[in-house]
């Protein structure tokens, strides 16, 4: 399948955070998207099959490390090497704005992600307890990634 990415800004707060909704449990609210890039330094990619939106990464760079807040692929794409392309446009863009690093937390249970983010250099760090909510309302645990830039 043919994919394309490209560069989203406020505008496309809603989109975001339709696929949010769509990849999380707990999704956002388009305003807290648009909240987002009232920050210096924040950036998103959108990815798209045709003119469908179906996937997103968004990050914010805070001096040189860039946290990678959120990224979702629709799970009819999964596995199509769209998460790969959103995370390679994601460290490129960071790098060019000058990040030495790139931070993220992932579900605990969430292995595929774990791996794609070990395959391209993302070492765990810490655990951070109880961070996100599952979908059965249940607390889950975070596992702490990074990866140097330079």
């Amino acid at each position: 399948m043919s994919y394309r990415i490209q560069s989203v800004g406020r505008a496309h707060a809603k989109i975001l955070s339709g696929l949010h909704h769509d990849c999380f449990p707990k999704g956002w609210s388009h305003l807290e998207f648009e909240s987002f890039f009232e920050r210096t330094g924040v950036f998103s990619l959108l990815a798209y099959q045709g003119s469908v939106p179906v996937g997103f990464i968004i990050c914010w760079l805070i001096e040189d490390q860039c946290d990678l807040l959120s990224m979702g692929v629709l799970e009819g794409h999964r596995r199509d090497g769209v998460g790969l392309m959103l995370l390679l446009q994601a460290l490129d863009t960071a790098k060019h704005m000058g990040a030495g690093e790139m931070v993220l937390e992932v579900n605990v249970n969430n292995k595929a992600a774990q791996t794609l983010y070990e395959m391209h250099g993302f070492e765990a760090f810490a655990t951070r307890k109880d961070y996100y909510t599952g979908a059965d309302g249940k607390p889950v645990d975070a596992v702490c990634m990074k990866k140097r830039l330079n």
